[in-house]
């Protein structure tokens, strides 16, 4: 899969990550324009446009929730050293591709099972937008996961977006996205408790029996911040 040139314009104001949380927030950040990424050849015809997503600068903990597995904090449930732009086996990823929401539930051992994502919400439930370029590989229900969507971005690096409500126009398997680009409502499908989007990063070859159930999942708190290189007009 290729997915073409694209400059991921983030240059904005940034909300505070928990719009329903009580107390004082964070001063909005602006994060640096990312230089262009090439996912393919310039120029190629295929390239899907960018979307609207812009990633928030924080993120904290659901307010009185017990978050398993959170990242390190501070006082006030903020994650410390938030990545919001992150490199998973050379793609550029969002972390957390949706807008004002809070942690409920991190990734690692949960009840005596893998939690193989992380669990991001809010209220009114929003919009889930691509974590970067890529294309559509599944679209689907799924007994435990509900509404899903998995992106394939190259590199062997895939993307899962669950248990949502509903599908954005023209989401389906063969379709090619820009980064941002919407993917569909967070929602309670499947074996969900509440509205949220459990977002996972995966690895592997998808082309196995199991499908994307037979990717490798990964702690999206765990890769390194992407470092955009600065060049003039940037």
């Amino acid at each position: 899969m290729r997915a073409g040139t694209i400059t991921l314009a983030l240059l904005a104001l940034l909300l505070p990550a928990c719009a329903s949380s009580p107390g004082p927030y964070r001063p909005s950040q602006t994060i640096l324009r990312m230089p262009p990424v090439d996912y393919g050849p310039p120029g190629d015809a295929r390239n899907p446009p960018q979307g609207p997503f812009q990633p928030n600068a924080y993120l904290r903990t659901c307010p009185g929730m017990r978050v398993s597995n959170a990242p390190p904090l501070d006082t006030e449930r903020w994650i410390i050293d938030f990545k919001p732009i992150i490199v998973a086996f050379g793609v550029v990823l969002a972390t957390a591709p949706v807008n004002d929401v809070c942690l409920a539930s991190g990734f690692g051992l949960r009840n005596g099972r893998v939690h193989n994502g992380i669990d991001l919400t809010n209220r009114p439930p929003g919009l889930i937008y691509s974590g970067a370029p890529g294309r559509v590989v599944e679209a689907r229900t799924s007994s435990g996961y509900g509404l899903t969507v998995v992106i394939d971005h190259g590199q062997g690096v895939y993307t899962r977006y669950a248990h949502m409500d509903y599908l954005a126009p023209g989401i389906a398997p063969g379709v090619a996205l820009g980064f941002g680009h919407p993917v569909g409502q967070m929602g309670a499908s499947g074996n969900a408790q509440g509205p949220h989007l459990h977002y996972e990063i995966l690895t592997g070859n998808i082309d196995n029996p199991k499908g994307s159930f037979g990717l490798v999942a990964h702690d999206p708190f765990s890769f390194p911040a992407y470092a955009p290189v600065a060049s003039p007009g940037y």
